[in-house]
């Protein structure tokens, strides 16, 4: 993959949801009232993973011209896969958040084990404010990708957003497992500094959350965000003295 070269800034304290070409979602066995209702008013094609299991399966039975288009047009069909998922990106880089979520369904449909799939749709569920979506789909794709470094600060970066908005996600703690494996793996990634900073942040721990903030900033200084700077000064003066 690339090195999350798309970035989403985080509106809790910053940051970015890169992704590795540069940030999955998984369908419910069963389609809840509130999701059919969704699937309903909206075009599926723009709804992740079509909105259900059950319009997931409709479309790929009825996909078979488009899947011929593409037989014909690629070398196979991973390679289709990867050239509708870049496309996801650039669309969700531009804001274009409708047409990148259909790019990414028909990734899924392309290769339902192509991880930038769902990272993709992970990552406009969260710009999208939908926390618990996201990180459902984030999740799904670190079972595809079980030691990528920057997916595991991506998904950290989702609880995060959820632990400040007291929304249903999983815990603090493990984004702190998640953050502390993927720095072990990638020592030198800024941004899983800063968000292992802001973490430590909102358990009140403001000494190893300036520990961290000033590894970030030793790696790439442009991944200290000011708000959240003045956040933490607000609650103890740098040790160091760096910042004022």
């Amino acid at each position: 993959m690339k090195a999350f070269v798309y970035i989403f800034i985080l509106t809790s304290c910053v940051s970015a949801l890169a992704q590795t070409p540069s940030l999955p979602l998984a369908s419910s066995k069963e389609t809840t009232k509130k999701e059919a209702i969704e699937a309903d008013s909206q075009e599926v094609k723009f709804l992740p993973l079509f909105g259900s299991k059950k319009k997931a399966e409709e479309e790929m039975l009825n996909a078979t011209e488009f899947l011929i288009k593409c037989d014909k047009s690629f070398r196979d069909r991973l390679d289709a896969s990867k050239f509708f998922a870049d496309r996801g990106w650039e669309y969700l880089n531009e804001g274009l958040l409708d047409t990148a979520t259909y790019r990414f369904n028909l990734c899924f449909l392309l290769n339902q084990e192509n991880v930038e799939a769902y990272w993709g749709l992970g990552s406009i569920s969260y710009q999208k404010g939908n926390f618990e979506e996201s990180s459902k789909l984030l999740r799904k794709g670190l079972l595809l990708a079980p030691e990528n470094p920057t997916l595991m600060v991506d998904i950290a970066t989702v609880q995060l957003a959820c632990y400040k908005s007291k929304r249903n996600c999983d815990d603090i703690d493990d984004a702190l497992r998640l953050l502390e494996k993927s720095l072990q793996t990638d020592p030198s990634n800024a941004n899983g500094w800063l968000k292992y900073s802001i973490a430590e942040f909102q358990l009140e721990h403001y000494d190893k959350a300036w520990e961290y903030l000033h590894r970030c900033r030793s790696l790439d200084v442009s991944f200290v965000d000011t708000a959240y700077l003045q956040e933490l000064l607000a609650k103890q003066a740098d040790p160091i003295g760096f910042f004022k």
